[in-house]
C-alpha cells in the first residue's frame, strides 16, 4: 500500500470514528435536546411572560409615599392570616408592587402589595405555568432521575458540538471554510448534500454560544453542579467558606439556599451566620432594609427574614446583571453585618460560572440576550431535525436506515475514544457513560468481531 493510500485510510478512520461517536450520542440524546431548547427558549422570556400573566398584581400607580414596610406585611396577615410571610422584595421601578413570599401551610406562594396603600393587590400559589416548564427543562417531570437525564444529555451535547466541528471542518482546499460557513443552495449539490451544508453551518455558527449556555447551565445540575461547586470550594477560588457571628462559636452549619430562595449561584453555598443573644426589640424590617441600602445594595433585592431567635436576616440582589450581585446576612437584633459577599469577593471560577449563569437566563445584557438565547435554541432544534433528515436520507439502496461504518484502523478507534473520554472527564455523568461504553465495546463487540474473524478462517 503506498504512503499516500495509507494517510488516506488514516484519515478516513479518524472521519468514521468520530461520526460514529457523533451519531450514536444524537440519535439517543435527540429527543432530550429538543424538549431542552423548546422549554429553555419560553423560559428564556420569564420576565415579560410573568408581567403578562400577573400584569393586575404586580403593576401599580406611583402616587406619593411608600407605606412602611411593616405595615405591608401586616396587610398581608389580615388579609391571609394563615400565611407566613417569608421574604420581601423590593423592585427599582417605582410602578412595581412589593413582593412577599409566603408559605401557606405547607405550599410556598406570593402575595402582592401596593407600596403606596397597604393594599393587597393579589396572591399566586406555586411558580405557575412558567413552573411547569423549568421542571421539564430541568427534570423531565421525573425528579432526580429526570435531573440525571438532562444533565447526562447536556454533557453529551457539548461532546456532539464538538465532535461535529471537527466533522465539518475544512481539510485544506482552498474556499472550503467559505462553503461550510455559507453552504451553496444549488441543485445540482442534491437534497442530501443540501441538508448536510445546513446542518453543518448551523452547527458551526451556534457551536460556541450553544457550548457556553449549556455549559454554564450543568452549575444546577445534580452531579456536575456539585462537583463544580466542590472544586470551587475546596481550591478556595470561589466564595469566603465561612461565614461568623458575634463569635466564632455561634457559627451555623446552615447554608444560605437552607433559609432562601433566589439568590446568587455563588453564595448558595455560604455558611450562614447567627444572630447573637436574643433581646427584648429585633430590628425591624425597615430597619434592615435601610441598613442595606447605607451598605450598597441596590434593587432590585430580596429580604429573607430570620428563622428562629438565633436566625439572620439576609439581604440578596435580585439584579441581572451578576456583577451587582450582593449577599449580606444581618443579625437580628444588632444590626451587625455578619457576612457580606459581592461579586468582586469571587474567585475567578465563580465570577465565570456568574457569567455564564446571567447568558444562560438571558440576563446579562438585556433583551438581546435574551435573543441571542433564542437563537441558539432554535438553532439547536434546528441541528437535530436537519441530522434526523440526513439520517433518513442515508438509505441504503434497499430502503434501510444504516450507521457509520466502523473505523478500519483499530489504533485510530482506540485514540478517538481516549479523546472522547478526555473531553468527558469535565463532566463526570458524560465521563461515566463513556467509560461503559468503551468497556462494552471491549468486552462484547470486540469478542463478536473475533468470532466472526475465526468463523471467516
Amino acid at each position: 500500500m503506498t504512503e499516500r493510500n495509507q494517510t488516506s485510510k488514516k484519515q478516513r478512520s479518524w472521519y468514521q470514528s468520530m461520526w460514529r461517536w457523533h451519531f450514536y450520542a444524537g440519535i439517543i440524546f435527540a429527543p432530550i435536546f429538543i424538549i431542552l431548547a423548546v422549554t429553555g427558549s419560553i423560559y428564556l422570556f420569564k420576565p415579560q411572560i410573568e408581567d403578562r400573566l400577573y400584569s393586575e398584581m404586580v403593576f401599580t400607580e406611583e402616587s406619593g409615599e411608600r407605606v412602611s414596610l411593616e405595615k405591608q406585611v401586616q396587610a398581608v396577615n389580615k388579609k391571609y392570616p394563615e400565611a407566613t410571610v417569608s421574604s420581601i422584595g423590593q423592585f427599582e421601578e417605582a410602578d412595581r408592587t412589593t413582593r412577599m413570599g409566603a408559605m401557606f401551610g405547607e405550599e410556598a406562594g406570593f402575595v402582592y402589595v401596593d407600596p403606596y396603600t397597604a393594599e393587597v393587590t393579589g396572591q399566586r400559589l406555586g411558580e405557575g405555568p412558567l413552573g411547569f416548564i423549568k421542571t421539564i427543562h430541568g427534570e423531565l417531570f421525573a425528579g432526580k432521575v429526570g435531573n440525571l437525564l438532562v444533565e447526562l444529555a447536556a454533557s453529551w451535547a457539548i461532546i456532539l458540538l464538538i465532535t461535529g466541528s471537527y466533522l465539518f471542518w475544512p481539510r485544506g482546499e482552498r474556499g472550503s471554510f467559505k462553503r461550510v460557513l455559507f453552504p451553496s443552495f444549488q441543485k445540482k449539490d442534491g437534497a442530501r448534500n443540501f441538508w448536510k451544508g445546513l446542518h453543518g453551518a448551523v452547527a458551526i455558527w451556534s457551536t460556541l454560544g450553544l457550548v457556553l449556555i449549556i455549559g454554564s447551565g450543568l452549575a444546577w445540575s445534580g452531579v456536575a453542579g456539585e462537583w463544580i461547586n466542590t472544586i470551587a470550594t475546596k481550591t478556595n477560588s470561589n466564595f469566603p467558606q465561612y461565614a461568623y457571628g458575634p463569635d466564632e462559636t455561634l457559627t451555623s452549619q446552615v447554608v444560605t439556599k437552607d433559609i432562601a430562595a433566589d439568590i446568587p449561584w455563588a453564595t448558595q453555598n455560604d455558611v450562614v451566620p447567627t444572630s447573637g443573644p436574643a433581646k427584648p426589640i429585633p430590628m425591624t424590617v425597615s430597619e434592615v432594609d435601610r441598613a442595606a441600602t447605607q451598605r450598597g445594595i441596590v434593587k432590585p433585592y430580596q429580604i429573607t427574614l430570620p428563622q428562629g431567635e438565633r436566625g439572620v436576616y439576609t439581604i440578596s440582589s435580585l439584579h441581572s446583571n451578576p456583577v451587582q450581585e450582593k449577599t449580606m446576612h444581618f443579625d437580628q437584633y444588632s444590626g451587625t453585618i455578619l457576612s457580606s459577599v459581592a461579586f468582586s469577593d469571587y474567585g475567578l471560577l465563580a465570577k465565570m460560572i456568574s457569567m455564564g449563569i446571567g447568558f444562560h437566563e438571558g440576563k446579562l445584557f438585556g433583551l438581546l440576550n435574551q435573543l441571542v438565547g433564542l437563537a441558539l435554541c432554535l438553532g439547536l432544534i434546528f441541528i437535530v431535525i436537519s441530522s434526523s433528515v440526513l439520517w433518513w436520507k442515508r438509505r441504503n439502496g434497499a430502503g434501510k436506515l444504516t450507521a457509520p461504518k466502523r473505523a478500519v484502523d483499530r489504533r485510530v478507534q482506540k485514540i478517538v475514544a481516549g479523546l472522547i473520554l478526555w473531553i468527558s472527564l469535565t463532566m463526570p455523568l458524560a465521563a461515566l457513560s463513556v467509560v461503559t461504553i468503551i468497556v462494552l465495546d471491549f468486552l462484547i463487540f470486540n469478542r463478536r468481531r473475533h468470532d466472526k474473524e475465526e468463523l471467516a478462517a
